[in-house]
């Protein structure tokens, strides 16, 4: 909250310390009003066009600037992280086993350790916005802190509706077939059925928290799906899957790889970047 403080005073105004500190404009103006709450002060007074320090601001900032320059020369003076500092990476699990591991062969023959973890999109950024994490997978740019991160496409994954080989195509206007998610919310479905017919798919009959398992299931004749063309085809290479549906366009998201804006310079996750990103 004070080098946020100190940024405002120094910059004259919150959006242009938000843009310096890599946060968003409402996080900065909690950090200066929580620690206006603290002190019992009111810290600036809000112009039109910026924010000027009142007494307390003025005496506040004479009283930590010194302390918290003294703080910041002493970390720019820490020697830089090593390139084969371990690098701490989130993923979906399907997305991890698919479009990840397999690429960092490379970084693992430098010596550097990669320790993953997996989970959801929301869980995971929360995770790396508190530097538990060094890199994640977003599967939803549209729900992402994006001011927040520095990102990079991953990868497009293409979503393709399919049941057990021999079973008819899927007709919108009737079709009663059980439908098979990998949550209640059937995201995919959501948005392929949002593009293709502009309709909302069936509540799923089956859920399962496991994109593999949902493609094992449609194979066994349990249901319908919508899932990653990646993780489908070798099914339908099989025989095992068809394909039900064949839209004009292809129905497809975009995969991100992320790390929390500022860090995307050192050396180990810009070689993580370099290796998982270079063929997207």
């Amino acid at each position: 909250m004070l080098r946020t403080f100190l940024c405002v005073y120094r910059c004259g105004g919150v959006a242009k310390a938000a843009g310096q500190l890599g946060l968003s404009q409402p996080a900065v103006s909690r950090h200066l009003k929580t620690l206006e709450d603290i002190m019992e002060r009111t810290l600036f007074d809000r112009l039109g066009r910026g924010v000027a320090p009142t007494q307390a601001g003025v005496l506040l900032a004479a009283q930590i600037a010194a302390h918290l320059d003294a703080l910041e020369s002493a970390i720019d003076s820490l020697p830089p992280l090593s390139a084969t500092a371990p690098v701490l990476l989130g993923a979906p699990s399907d997305l991890l086993s698919i479009h990840v591991l397999p690429k960092l062969t490379p970084l693992l023959a430098r010596g550097v350790g990669v320790h993953c973890s997996n989970g959801p999109t929301p869980e995971l950024t929360r995770t790396l916005l508190h530097d538990e994490l060094d890199l994640v997978v977003v599967t939803k740019i549209e729900q992402a802190p994006t001011k927040q991160l520095y990102l990079r496409l991953l990868c497009e994954e293409e979503f393709v509706l399919v049941g057990r080989a021999g079973e008819a195509p899927f007709a919108p206007e009737n079709d009663t077939r059980r439908f098979i998610g990998y949550s209640p919310a059937m995201s995919m479905a959501r948005h392929y059925f949002r593009a293709c017919w502009g309709i909302q798919p069936p509540a799923p009959a089956l859920t399962v928290a496991d994109l593999r398992t949902v493609v094992a299931a449609a194979a066994a004749g349990t249901g319908l799906s919508v899932v990653p063309r990646y993780l489908a085809q070798e099914a339908l290479d099989a025989g095992r899957l068809s394909l039900l549906h064949t839209p004009l366009t292809p129905v497809s998201n975009s995969i991100y790889l992320a790390t929390r804006r500022g860090r995307e310079h050192l050396p180990q996750i810009r070689a993580a970047f370099e290796l998982l990103c270079e063929t997207a």
